[in-house]
């Protein structure tokens, strides 16, 4: 395999250990059960009812990608999209291998990979170059700047994308985050049930993750937020 050098040394220098993907709990049972996280091109190849994309259009029209970002969840998104399930209201946050940062076939995007249409995604060294730039234009014209105190391992907008390759086998995810311990316990119960085996990485409760204003303030203060191991 093709490895990018340069993705590889910065994500070194910046601490960078993992992408994130979230995703409603009930999606995690199909995830276990094939031992696969299916981008959406999968899915509706196979006609899988039961899994539901957490984004319905997905405008930036890769079908074949899975949306994550890099180190911390997009919290901006999963506040829009937690607000809109009205039945299935747990969510769960998936740690990938961030081998997939230097692998081939990734993309890159320094803000929403949706925004106009897709056409600001890109390949390769400087596509993850652009995702740290020192000034970036986000929604709304708004203009974020990266300044001294702001987590390096975080992009410089926090909408930030990275589309990888699916479909993503389940030995690629070291871990999984909940809002609450009773959330952990739940899952837990419901994987017994449906006899299916456990995962064998870490689980913790890391509330801060599903909070969008208290994820933006601890990384534009150089705070990584506190994951509780459960």
């Amino acid at each position: 395999m093709t490895v990018n050098e340069n993705i590889l040394d910065d994500c070194a220098k910046r601490g960078i250990t993992r992408l994130c993907h979230f995703t409603p709990s009930r999606n995690l049972i199909h995830v276990l059960a094939s031992g696969y996280l299916k981008d959406r091109q999968t899915l509706s190849m196979e006609a899988r009812d039961e899994v539901n994309p957490t984004d319905a259009y997905r405008r930036d029209g890769h079908l074949d990608k899975i949306c994550c970002s890099v180190e911390y969840p997009n919290g901006y998104y999963l506040d829009i999209v937690t607000k809109k399930e009205l039945i299935f209201l747990d969510w769960v946050i998936l740690f990938i291998d961030p081998v997939v940062l230097w692998s081939p076939g990734t993309l890159f995007c320094q803000r929403n990979a949706a925004a106009e249409n897709g056409s600001l995604i890109a390949d390769g060294w400087p596509g993850y170059e652009s995702m740290f730039a020192a000034r970036v234009q986000g929604a709304g014209g708004r203009v974020f700047r990266r300044h001294a105190t702001h987590l390096s391992c975080s992009p410089t907008d926090l909408q930030a994308e990275v589309l990888v390759r699916g479909p993503i086998p389940i030995e690629a995810i070291q871990g999984m985050a909940m809002l609450t311990e009773r959330q952990a316990s739940t899952e837990r119960a419901r994987w017994d049930t449906l006899g299916l085996a456990p995962p064998k990485v870490p689980m913790v409760v890391a509330p801060d993750l599903f909070d969008k204003i208290s994820l933006t303030n601890h990384i534009w203060t150089g705070r990584r937020p506190i994951e509780t191991a459960v």
